[in-house]
Formats: C-alpha cells, sequence, structure tokens
C-alpha cells in the first residue's frame, strides 16, 4: 500500500484519530490523579504525624508540670516550720546544743560520705559500629593476607 491508500483509509474512518486524542487526554489526566493522589497521601500522613507530635509535646509539657508542682509540694512539706509544727504535733521539744549526750564508740569512723559521682562504666554507651568496621584498610589486609601464609 501507498501513501494515498493510508490517507484515504485514514479519512474513511475519522473517529480512529478522534479515539487517539482521548486515549492520550485519558492517559494524562490518569497521571495527573495518580500524582495529586500520591501528594494528598503523602500530606495526610505529615499532618496525622505532626498532629501525634504536637499532642505528644503537649503531655511532655503536663509532665514538666507536674513534676514541678510535686517539687514544690515537696519543698513546703519538707520546710522547717512545716517540720517543726508536725514535731510539736508528735510531742518533740526542741533541744539545747548542752543538752546533747555524745558517745564515742572505738573502731566506728562514722558515717562514710557520699559518692554522688556517676559510674562512668555505666555511662559509656556500647560501640554502635561493628569492630569489622572499625579496622583500616591496611590491618585488613594483613590479617587477611599476611597472617594466613604464615600460619601454614
Amino acid at each position: 500500500m501507498n501513501k494515498n491508500n493510508w490517507t484515504q483509509a485514514y479519512k474513511i474512518v475519522p473517529w480512529r484519530g478522534q479515539l487517539q486524542w482521548l486515549g492520550i487526554m485519558a492517559a494524562a489526566l490518569l497521571i495527573i490523579i495518580l500524582i495529586a493522589s500520591i501528594y494528598l497521601s503523602i500530606s495526610s500522613q505529615a499532618g496525622i504525624a505532626g498532629r501525634g507530635l504536637q499532642v505528644q509535646q503537649r503531655e511532655k509539657s503536663d509532665t514538666i508540670e507536674s513534676i514541678a508542682q510535686l517539687e514544690t509540694d515537696l519543698a513546703r512539706v519538707t520546710s522547717s516550720t512545716e517540720m517543726r509544727q508536725r514535731a510539736k504535733k508528735l510531742g518533740f521539744e526542741p533541744v539545747a546544743p548542752q543538752d546533747f549526750t555524745y558517745i564515742i564508740v572505738p573502731g566506728y569512723a562514722g558515717r562514710p560520705s557520699a559518692d554522688l559521682s556517676p559510674h562512668t562504666a555505666d555511662m559509656v554507651p556500647p560501640s554502635v559500629i561493628k569492630t569489622a568496621y572499625t579496622q583500616s584498610i591496611w590491618d585488613w589486609m594483613y590479617s587477611s593476607f599476611v597472617q594466613p601464609a604464615y600460619g601454614e
């Protein structure tokens, strides 16, 4: 068939061109819808994660406020005036320094001093990097090639 026959066949069935354009437009529309749905999905996931973060930050601030309130209550309850009032209610009386009786116990060194420093062994985190990745290439080559040759 020559070119004239093709153009004649195309002119006889004009809906083929319209069908091609319709297919191209449908494919373009499908691609646009696919991109928009991916964008909306990612945006909704980001929004949900952001809302979850806000809830956790609010819970954190509520916990910090609660801790501060408890520390304030503890400071109030253990204040010297409050302790003095509670001691009086329990029947205790103030004692002058000359009323104390000191007893010396041989061999008793006294109360040991408190060691409030953190233990360094507990503070060192375990290594995240595997030991295989801490070798230099020269060490690896030596352990892989040179030592096996001498071991035979």
